[in-house]
């Protein structure tokens, strides 16, 4: 009983961070003591991309409180998103590309585009998959295993394109 209290106090505690990381974005560089608000990004990107983050709380939320109709609407909200960002990472006139000029890389190389769009849909399909795993979890009202499709969805999903993609591709700087 007192591990199950112990882990719900933590994982509040974790959510908590969360929030308020949602409400004062910034991003710490250790090695040079600074802190880079994001207050003023506006790029499509980093609006969808923090709006999975937000539903993503949400969900955590939902679980911790055993609200898992919330959770599985959050998980399907999340599947509906990740269809969008094919269409905001890959725009139909890729030289209006804000992601593209961030992460330099020229609109005409029409070659390393369409390599990135593949590798992209890679990590789609695991978004919409693993968003989908939450919801199958959550409709079985099954609060350990749908917390456990939650953490493999960050783990496996979300890190891999972090460090595929964004890690590699764009300075922390302009993130």
């Amino acid at each position: 009983m007192k591990r199950s209290a112990f882990l719900i106090v933590s994982l509040f505690g974790v959510s908590m961070v969360g929030l308020t990381n949602a409400i004062y974005p910034c991003a710490a560089i250790a090695t040079e003591e600074k802190v880079l608000s994001h207050e003023k990004v506006t790029e499509p990107t980093k609006v969808l991309m923090n709006d999975i983050a937000n539903r993503m709380d949400n969900i955590l939320d939902g679980i911790l409180a055993g609200s898992f109709k919330y959770v599985a609407q959050e998980a399907g909200a999340i599947v509906d998103q990740s269809y969008m960002i094919s269409k905001t990472f890959f725009p139909a006139e890729p030289r209006e590309n804000l992601w593209f000029k961030r992460a330099k890389i020229d609109p005409n190389d029409k070659e390393r585009i369409t390599k990135l769009r593949e590798e992209f849909d890679v990590y789609l399909k695991g978004i919409a998959s693993s968003a989908l795993e939450i919801q199958k979890a959550a409709n079985t009202s099954d609060q350990k295993a749908t917390f456990k499709a939650f953490t493999s969805m960050i783990e496996k999903t979300c890190f891999e394109c972090h460090e595929g993609l964004r890690d590699k591709m764009i300075p922390i700087e302009n993130r």
